[in-house]
């Protein structure tokens, strides 16, 4: 019979040696070194955003940070979203002062359903449509909390406040008639099959910060099957019988691979530090968002975007066994969010 202490080592060792197998597998592909190579075939991209208004969750820093950037230089007004006050000042320094001007900070905290309510309420009151929604905001905590709704911490930001947000958005009219929305996903949700159970893991024996993570993010990629098809269904509502090429709103997941950024090197530090020579930086890996939001390509179900490519949702014949579907996931985060 095993003992207690001697299932835990056992248990601990097939994580870490599934984890070794994971990262061996993806390592070239997530890293710069996939990137470089895969660049290599690509057209220069000239966007031009003039005009349009783009909302950006977790841009204080890393991929959000770059992407605020990019977005203003190509002449979009970036309302820049984040928590942290001081750092969302930061954007804009060392930066062009007509680009400058483009970018707007607003703090919120994605922790409080609260506020995020009263984002939407602000955005709506506005009268000026959204035309780019990036729910990049995520966290990977290995402390157990909880936010002041009694939800655990991480499944709030990285799943909750965008659910909330992103309806909130479609149900107040606050996004314009073609607007895309883009789900910032994570190569970790391979690791996991969608299920509701262990989303919001309020008991602290038993949460895994890893997991939770992991979980979330396969989570988004069942939303965003959600929001297509809701999409494009209000869309065929809308023609006019024997009406072509009437504005759709489109609906994108993407991961951007193995990105150098501060929530990495604070979650993960082992990882940072035996992978940074080879992690992407923060601009590349915002760069299949700036693209797919150029180049509007045709959403395509089942698929997830990686360096500007719909890729496989699943790699693995385990992470097929769902216990729940995208409804019962919709439902339930109505129930969570009083959506």
């Amino acid at each position: 019979m095993w003992s207690s202490s001697g299932v835990a080592r056992v248990s601990k060792f097939a994580r870490l040696v599934g984890a070794a197998v994971f990262y061996g597998r993806f390592m070239p592909s997530f890293s710069r070194i996939g990137y470089g190579l895969r660049r290599l075939g690509w057209n220069r991209m000239q966007a031009d955003f003039s005009g349009q208004t783009w909302l950006i969750t977790g841009a204080s820093s890393g991929i959000g940070r770059a992407l605020a950037v990019a977005a203003a230089a190509a002449g979009a007004n970036v309302l820049a979203v984040a928590r942290e006050s001081v750092h969302l000042r930061d954007i804009a320094d060392g930066l062009p002062a007509e680009v400058a001007a483009r970018i707007t900070a607003l703090p919120v905290d994605l922790a409080c359903i609260d506020e995020v309510r009263a984002l939407v309420a602000d955005l709506a009151a506005r009268q000026t449509p959204i035309d780019v929604l990036v729910n990049n905001a995520g966290v990977l905590l290995h402390e157990h909390s909880l936010a002041r709704s009694g939800h655990e911490r991480s499944f709030v930001i990285n799943l909750l406040s965008h659910f909330v947000l992103t309806q909130g958005l479609l149900q107040d009219a606050a996004m314009s008639a073609d607007a895309v929305v883009i789900n910032v996903s994570s190569g970790g949700m391979y690791t996991v099959p969608l299920s509701i159970e262990g989303l919001d893991q309020r008991d602290a024996q038993r949460f895994s910060g890893t997991l939770a993570y992991a979980r979330h993010k396969r989570a988004q990629v069942a939303l965003t099957e959600h929001w297509q098809q809701q999409m494009a269904a209000a869309a065929r509502a809308a023609s006019a019988p024997g009406q072509v090429g009437s504005p759709a709103r489109r609906c994108y997941v993407m991961h951007p691979g193995w990105v150098s950024t501060p929530g990495v090197k604070r979650s993960l530090p082992v990882f940072w530090k035996l992978q940074r020579a080879w992690l992407r930086t923060p601009a590349e890996g915002a760069d299949t968002i700036l693209w797919l939001c150029h180049a509007r390509p045709e959403p395509i179900a089942q698929r997830i975007w990686f360096d500007r490519r719909p890729r496989p949702v699943h790699l693995f014949s385990v992470t097929r066994q769902s216990d729940c579907s995208e409804s019962a996931l919709v439902d339930w985060l109505r129930e969570q969010g009083a959506v």
